[in-house]
């Protein structure tokens, strides 16, 4: 007996655009697409077995799924296929399980010329240009509206980095904004950090000292995924003057012009820690520079001020430190870093494990410098990032996106 349940793909797994089944083939361990397009490719006969979404298979996407990778037989065969009236294809195996696909779920996986896998994002490198570049995006429009809330969303993705003007100069207002893009993650240093220049600082932050551009935290196991830097009073014209890095692009430069040193960090373990007597210790090793299985770099972890004594072969300890001080003077080069003067009102919004952020010192005799800081984690602004591109650009919903320091 037929098991008439259907397969369906949910909208926000759209192509670019609509392709059409032209014709199918079966090829016994494969099934050969091709679209009115002319685009063609191939499909593993066991992963589209494992593909289907029926009732009784259950659904991946909400995790109300039943069929297991080991209920599909290495050897599962179609026994029949064809395309539908409606243009889905319709596949009865060989057990009688009858499956079907939508030519959109089809084209997405079997690619043109059946190059598989979902497409990975490039981001846009930057330097001291990012200026004329630079992502801008009202309060109001941010808050009231999911329009300009996607847009900044895309300049996040793109640049790792951008600007929330118009934001009231008033406590309350940090996370009003900060919660549009995710759940804000509370630490040990709470929900929000008043970063207030004091004589017992706690933290650098705290303190009217220079900082070099810097990963905020790298000591936790998972780091701060983006952070929300909102100006009550800055001082401008005292100093203070915020620097931005982008990681990902001096990673680059060190690959090309010091291969060697950029191997050191992408594959050996660099120990970060933080002490707070009686109150918290932290301490995590993870690589300086995280690639995913491409090579492409993902994620950047890096603070001078965290440093732990680090372990190593005493031949080898000399190389890891010259590694580290090469990426150091890279990111303290000028023409590497993005300047701005934050003034009362403004947000910066960016992503701690790609854009590394200092500033330069100022003298607090002169001003009161006050800001507020919080945390969000990265799969949460990614995660609206793709809620909102289902609604409006649904082909950018299912890239790759870079997932961070993960190792």
């Amino acid at each position: 007996m037929l098991d008439m349940q259907m397969h369906s793909v949910p909208a926000g797994r759209a192509l670019e655009a609509p392709r059409s089944l032209r014709s199918m083939r079966n090829e016994g361990p494969h099934i050969a697409v091709e679209f009115d397009d002319g685009s063609a490719g191939r499909l593993s006969t066991r992963w589209l077995r494992l593909a289907c979404e029926c009732g009784i298979c259950g659904d991946t996407a909400s995790g109300k799924r039943w069929l297991t990778p080991a209920d599909v037989p290495a050897d599962i065969r179609a026994a029949s296929i064809e395309i539908s009236t409606s243009g889905t294809m319709d596949v009865v195996w060989q057990d009688g399980h009858f499956s079907r696909f939508a030519a959109s779920f089809l084209a997405a996986h079997a690619g043109r010329g059946g190059d598989f896998g979902a497409p990975r994002f490039q981001p846009e490198l930057w330097n001291g240009d990012l200026g004329a570049r630079l992502g801008r995006f009202a309060f109001d429009a941010v808050v009231e509206g999911d329009a300009a809330l996607f847009q900044s969303l895309r300049a996040l993705r793109d640049h790792g980095i951008a600007m929330l003007t118009g934001v009231p100069a008033e406590p309350e207002a940090t996370l009003r904004v900060a919660g549009r893009y995710g759940p804000v993650r509370e630490t040990s240093y709470g929900k929000v950090f008043d970063l207030i220049s004091r004589p017992d600082a706690r933290v650098a932050g705290e303190t009217a000292r220079a900082q070099i551009p810097h990963t905020d935290e790298p000591f936790r196991y998972s780091p701060p995924g983006f952070i929300f830097f909102h100006a009550i009073r800055t001082g401008a014209g005292s100093g203070g003057t915020s620097l931005m890095v982008d990681g990902f692009q001096v990673a680059e430069r060190m690959r090309t012009n010091s291969p060697e040193l950029f191997d050191l960090l992408a594959r050996h373990g660099v120990t970060f820690h933080r002490e707070h007597a009686g109150d918290v210790f932290f301490s995590a090793e993870a690589h300086v520079i995280s690639l995913d299985a491409s090579g492409a770099v993902t994620g950047i972890r890096f603070n001078d001020r965290c440093l732990a004594p680090q372990t190593g072969a005493v031949d080898e300890i000399d190389g890891l430190i010259e590694a580290l001080a090469e990426l150091t003077r890279l990111i303290c080069d000028p023409a590497n870093q993005f300047r701005h003067q934050l003034q009362p009102g403004e947000v910066l919004v960016f992503d701690n494990q790609r854009v590394l952020h200092g500033r330069t010192e100022f003298d607090p005799t002169l001003a009161v410098r006050h800001l507020r800081s919080c945390n969000l984690d990265r799969d949460g602004v990614h995660s609206a990032f793709r809620t909102l591109a289902r609604r409006f650009a649904p082909e950018e919903a299912k890239a790759v996106l870079y997932q961070g320091a993960i190792f």
